[in-house]
């Protein structure tokens, strides 16, 4: 979508509203809190289209000038934390180091995480961990995923603490759950150590295949088949495609027993269906154990002989991801 006056309108800016004594006397008063918009009114519903028209009115000079528009939730200081960002990527550290206090005194998450980073590295500071802990502490209060994902690799790294990989797994999560590639990255490197463990192979799996769909490069390199396209002209086999899940995957599970598992043992290895899906396409979600965990050969020979293998029982139109 085009990033004109429709989509900013059609943005879910927040609005808080109060009804009391202001400059009309008892009324309805509604303002944009990512803006400095205010609108009032005896009735609320035209309090709320005032502030709407002004809005409207608001962002099409804006537009007009190419002036950068906030988010929702950005707040009506983003103007001040988009020239501290500019003076940090011109290397003006003390000028954004300057804004980034202010900001943060108006619990600005991102411009504590940013000094955090400043204290971590030493950019126009001494570099002091501590410093740097509380300010990423500030923010992922506030559930910043940058904080997040950077007090994980200080309890991973020992940077300024003690090595606490229970903290540093919590903390990824939580940036995971604002879509940290990074974070995703490096949290399923920890749950993968331990294939035996389903729950952290299932749950390492998810994350890798979420930062290989985002672009990372080397979870890209980790897990095979997610630079495959889908086949989408093929002749599907409506037999399979009409049996329950639960039929499915007795199939599936029987031709990996019968066919692939017994290839694997030899050499030490294993194999594990870790999820499947069936709608609106069909992927499997597989992870190697023992000998073939990060084997060259496992990664391309066995992957083709594991696609043939599903491609004979149900049809080309499979995705399959193996770990």
């Amino acid at each position: 979508m085009n990033k004109d006056l429709d989509y900013y309108l059609s943005l879910d800016y927040p609005i808080e509203s109060y009804f009391g004594e202001n400059e009309i006397g008892d009324a309805y008063l509604v303002q944009y809190v990512d803006f400095d918009i205010k609108a009032t009114s005896e009735d609320y519903d035209e309090a709320v289209l005032l502030a709407k028209e002004h809005l409207k009115k608001y962002l099409e000079k804006e537009l007009k000038l190419n002036n950068p528009i906030p988010k929702p939730k950005e707040g009506i200081r983003f103007m001040e934390h988009r020239t501290a960002l500019e003076a940090y990527k011109n290397k003006d550290f003390k000028k954004a180091h300057d804004i980034w206090i202010e900001e943060a005194k108006f619990k600005n998450d991102q411009a504590m995480a940013n000094l955090g980073l400043m204290y971590l590295k030493g950019e126009g500071v001494e570099k002091d961990y501590t410093k740097a802990k509380e300010f990423f502490e500030n923010a992922s209060s506030y559930d910043n995923d940058s904080a997040n994902f950077n007090l994980a690799l200080m309890y991973q790294t020992k940077i300024g603490v003690e090595e606490d990989m229970q903290k540093a797994t919590d903390y990824y999560r939580r940036a995971v759950r604002k879509n940290h590639v990074q974070a995703a990255f490096r949290l399923a490197l920890i749950l993968l150590k331990d294939r035996t463990n389903l729950d952290g192979v299932k749950e390492g799996f998810y994350c890798m295949l979420k930062a290989a769909k985002s672009g990372h490069v080397m979870a890209t390199v980790q897990l095979t088949g997610v630079d495959k396209p889908l086949v989408e002209e093929a002749e599907l086999n409506e037999f399979f495609r009409a049996k329950d899940l639960e039929t499915q995957l007795e199939i599936i599970n029987d031709a990996l027993e019968r066919f692939i598992r017994p290839i694997l043992k030899k050499d030490g290895g294993n194999i594990i269906l870790i999820d499947y899906i069936n709608e609106p396409d069909i992927e499997l979600r597989l992870a190697y154990q023992g000998a073939c965990v990060g084997c060259s050969i496992a990664s391309t020979g066995t992957y083709e002989m594991i696609r043939n293998t599903i491609e004979q029982i149900i049809d080309k139109k499979v995705r399959i991801y193996v770990l």
